[in-house]
């Protein structure tokens, strides 16, 4: 048993169908995604994974070290004098 859906000519015309695909997020190649691990076969046929240089952040991104980011800040009505 199929469905009555299935199979069906679509009856859009060409440039109807062409229109759903454009605009900005179409207009060009998607930006490749760096690979994390490179993988490499042992005499035995098993993988091995080992990181790749290219997993490590870019110099000048916003990537912000997870210790730095939950530090907790020192406290407003402390003053400190100096002697």
């Amino acid at each position: 048993m199929y469905s009555k859906y299935e199979r069906q000519k679509d009856k859009r015309s060409y440039v109807d169908r062409k229109v759903i695909y454009a605009g900005p997020m179409y207009s060009g190649p998607a930006e490749r995604i760096k690979p994390g691990k490179m993988v490499f076969w042992n005499e035995e046929g098993m993988p091995t994974y080992e990181a790749s240089e290219a997993a490590a952040p870019a110099p000048g991104s916003s990537y912000v070290e997870p210790e730095a980011a939950y530090s907790e800040p020192a406290p407003a009505d402390v003053v400190v004098v100096a002697e």
